[in-house]
């Protein structure tokens, strides 16, 4: 039997056959997916080694007494594993092979092995051997040029037709190690372009990388989290069970601290079950039972001083490269895998010179723990350890400013200034001049004097102690005078949002707000400026650019107008460690009204928001 697996090789070694073959399995494969059709898929985990656009992907799974392997093979490369072909393939195809079960014997010991321990070589039991279209995994740098090596980064194949294998190998007991080696030809090279990725249960042990050679993997069946492969290189992007945040914004503090369920019951008791699934009712009564503990847990200090929370709030996580995404959805979550992030707040009416992290949360396998701090100038990493456990952060922002709240003046178009101090020398001028016309001799002289000294004082003061009132006869602004007052109006909304403190946000608003304004303008403006992302996270405004207003009217009630105002909105929300981007086009209905001096907003209604691509 194994001369004809041989006689097998060699046949389909041969160039001209190896042609047709393959042309045959296309055809099958065209074919099949008529009858199956196309198959639905969702994004996969991404990282910068490129591995998830190869042409072959192998998902290797550890469960409690198997290993099960899911291959999606490329279309041309099909021909290279023959023994994983569907029978009604092989006999369409006018094939004679052995019996599946010693292909399968001669496929585990000489193409995809699994080793157990260093010495028992598992046998593979073919599951799934069906076409689909490959999984659709997101790189972002595909077809992208590296800045450094100047090659562009390798792209999905365009053909998306795939044999998809599902192939279980079972094993006795709970093996330490577990080596597989990929396929390999006659000069032991990779016989495919193989992307890979592993887990053990449902925790992920690295992402993306290349499987070209053999691979081992050291398991740790109490906790598969510490489940790692012996080569350093193989490893996670996210491989901490704990993380540590602390951001600096113009009008808060907040600390936001990353853990697995099974850490935090260090501490607490969160009624998990063993092998049981936390519902979503479970996780509500967990993120309460956290955001109690976490409220005095890892104590902050803010210019020496302790400080108290004022907000409590936690999220569900999910970890990959594309950062911590928050679950926002209401599945059933994996207690081995359930990651909480708990995000405290901390009002300041200032940027502090200094504050401080005390983390106090370690276990006998956790003890370090990756602390970032985020300021406006930028992330800094560091860590804590159970020796070192004060996180530090000192302002060093040399050229920061604080962002305040400014008058928004009427234009000097629609005022006349009134130069107060000149304009009572040259009514004391005129007086004089009128003295020494109807003067004679020595008193003429005298008013001619006075003439001359206030016609100087006069011409020398006419830009000082100038007094602005409102034009009666001025008309409507024009747009570049109502634009620059929408501009400056929307700035102030932006400072006044950056207040966490409510009543400090309130008298914020109360210096640019009408003293009568619209009674649905608050709820307008938090529309405007505070922009949910994913998971509820908010994004404030850092920049008002291109704003224009246009259809001008006069106000119906009172002195000023109203006007169609467009603008773009830059976004930033960070959380987790990363940041989310929004460039957002509004379209508004803006009302602003005359105040003595200065422009105030009265009404805003926001007709329409585009998100534009980045």
């Amino acid at each position: 039997m194994r001369n004809k697996i041989r006689n097998l090789g060699r046949m389909l070694s041969t160039p001209l056959k190896s042609v047709l073959l393959r042309m045959l399995f296309c055809a099958l494969l065209s074919a099949s997916f008529v009858a199956f059709g196309s198959q639905t898929s969702s994004a996969d985990w991404i990282n910068l080694s490129g591995a998830e656009t190869s042409p072959n992907i192998a998902e290797i799974t550890v469960l409690e007494d198997r290993v099960r392997i899911s291959l999606e093979i490329y279309v041309n490369d099909i021909e290279k594993m023959p023994e994983l072909m569907p029978e009604d393939w092989i006999s369409k195809a006018g094939i004679i092979l052995p019996p599946q079960a010693e292909r399968m014997e001669i496929f585990s010991r000489e193409k995809l092995q699994v080793i157990a321990d260093g010495e028992t070589s598992l046998m593979a039991n073919l599951r799934v051997s069906e076409p689909r279209l490959r999984k659709d995994r997101l790189s972002p740098f595909a077809g992208m040029i590296n800045p450094i090596t100047r090659q562009r980064a390798p792209e999905p194949p365009s053909d998306k037709r795939v044999l998809y294998v599902e192939l279980d190998y079972p094993f006795d007991g709970k093996p330490e190690t577990l080596t597989v080696i990929p396929p390999r030809d006659d000069k032991s090279r990779s016989l495919l372009s193989t992307g890979f990725i592993a887990y053990h249960g449902a925790v992920p042990i690295i992402d993306f990388r290349y499987l070209s050679d053999a691979v081992t993997l050291e398991l740790d069946w109490d906790d598969p989290w510490y489940t790692k492969f012996g080569n350093p290189n193989l490893k996670r992007h996210h491989r901490w069970p704990m993380m540590s945040y602390l951001y600096i914004d113009p009008r808060e503090v907040r600390h936001e601290a990353v853990i697995r369920l099974r850490d935090l019951g260090e501490w607490v008791d969160l009624d998990l079950q063993p092998g049981a699934m936390i519902s979503h009712e479970q996780q509500a009564a967990i993120q309460t039972i956290a955001n109690q503990f976490f409220a005095n847990a890892n104590p902050v200090l803010m210019d020496g001083e302790p400080v108290e929370v004022t907000s409590v709030r936690s999220e569900f996580l999910e970890l990959s490269l594309r950062g911590v995404q928050v679950i926002d959805d209401q599945r059933d979550l994996d207690p081995t895998t359930a990651v909480l992030g708990v995000i405290l707040s901390y009002p300041t009416e200032k940027l502090p010179k200094e504050v401080s992290v005390e983390w106090k949360l370690f276990t006998d396998r956790v003890t370090r723990v990756p602390a970032t701090s985020v300021d406006p100038a930028g992330p800094f990493p560091s860590q804590v350890s159970a020796g070192d456990p004060v996180h530090t952060w000192t302002n060093h922002l040399l050229k920061y400013q604080e962002q305040t709240v400014s008058p928004v003046p009427i234009g000097s178009e629609r005022a006349l200034k009134l130069p107060v101090i000149s304009l009572g020398s040259l009514i004391l001028a005129l007086g004089a001049g009128v003295f020494a016309i109807i003067s004679k001799g020595r008193r003429r002289l005298v008013g001619l004097v006075l003439l001359v000294l206030f016609g100087v004082s006069t011409a020398a003061t006419r830009d000082q102690n100038i007094l602005q009132i409102r034009n009666p006869i001025a008309g409507l602004p024009g747009d570049v005078e109502a634009s620059t007052a929408a501009k400056m109006i929307l700035e102030n909304a932006n400072t006044a949002f950056l207040e966490v403190d409510i009543t400090r946000r309130q008298s914020d608003l109360d210096r640019f707000l009408a003293a009568e304004p619209d009674p649905g303008i608050y709820a307008e403006l938090d529309r405007a400026i505070n922009i949910k992302i994913q998971g509820g996270t908010t994004a404030r405004v850092d920049a008002v650019e291109d704003v224009s207003v246009s259809n001008i009217l006069p106000l119906s009630d009172g002195d000023g107008f109203s006007g169609l105002a467009e603008w773009t909105a830059v976004a930033n929300g960070q959380h987790w460690g990363h940041s989310h981007v929004r460039t957002i086009k509004y379209r508004a209905r803006i009302d602003l009204a005359e105040d003595e001096n200065e422009w105030r907003l009265a009404g805003l209604t926001v007709l329409d928001t585009e998100l534009l691509p980045q």
